[in-house]
């Protein structure tokens, strides 16, 4: 990387859940650190303003926080430090489906986790942030990671983006989350009752059937 090619000091990958917002959050989080080097980039999840770290224990690092719904605090927060913000979004019926399926959640419950998120995205949507669409199938295209490394002002290696890419293609990340428990046990936490990995933000039941328009299999459903 030339000097001028560093990146934000703040970034904020910022999605509905189940909207591939992980592989968002994981691409730009790997391009950052290629550029500045692993031990400079703090990358989290926080929703609230609390859990940001101060910036002592930033200690002059990049950060790349992955959000899902958020808060107001934090909003104003991160527009008041001028992160570059990236937003992900996937029809609202489909994540309900999703997340119910795959953390064997009640509908119902999962509907309120999205309505949370879709109130944010509607919040920030209209500030000219990036945003991707699950239905445009971002996480299945190399091009993306070279739009997000623009966004970045990043120049990337070609060889720097195939091995990111690689690494976090669907089949990949859904193996790599069925062998979390060959981790270093400091780098797991659970999350409800799934185990998940602090670096990546991968849960053990991360990965679904990836598909598209499953809302329209349920009972019921009216046909748009």
């Amino acid at each position: 990387m030339a000097a001028e090619d560093a990146p934000p000091g703040l970034i904020a990958t910022i999605g509905l859940h189940g909207s591939a917002s992980t592989w968002v959050f994981n691409v730009i989080r790997e391009m950052v650190a290629a550029a500045v080097g692993e031990a400079q980039v703090l990358a989290l999840y926080a929703d609230e303003v609390g859990q940001v770290p101060d910036e002592a224990a930033r200690g002059g690092r990049h950060m790349v926080i992955k959000s899902h719904h958020g808060s107001q605090g934090l909003d104003a927060w991160l527009a008041g430090e001028q992160a570059r913000v990236f937003l992900s979004v996937r029809d609202p019926r489909d994540a309900c489906i999703s997340m119910a399926q795959r953390f064997k959640a009640p509908l119902d419950r999962t509907v309120r986790w999205l309505a949370n998120d879709c109130n944010r995205a509607i919040r920030l949507a209209s500030m000219g942030h990036a945003l991707l669409r699950y239905e445009d199938r971002f996480f299945d295209d190399r091009a993306a990671i070279e739009q997000l490394a623009c966004a970045l002002g990043l120049r990337p290696a070609p060889a720097t983006i195939e091995a990111i890419f690689n690494r976090y293609r669907t089949a990949a990340v859904r193996g790599f989350a069925q062998r979390l428990a060959e981790l270093p046990p400091a780098r797991l936490t659970t999350v409800w009752t799934f185990k998940m990995d602090r670096v990546t933000q991968i849960l053990e039941c991360h990965i679904g059937d990836a598909s598209s328009g499953k809302w329209r299999a349920l009972p019921g459903s009216v046909q748009a």
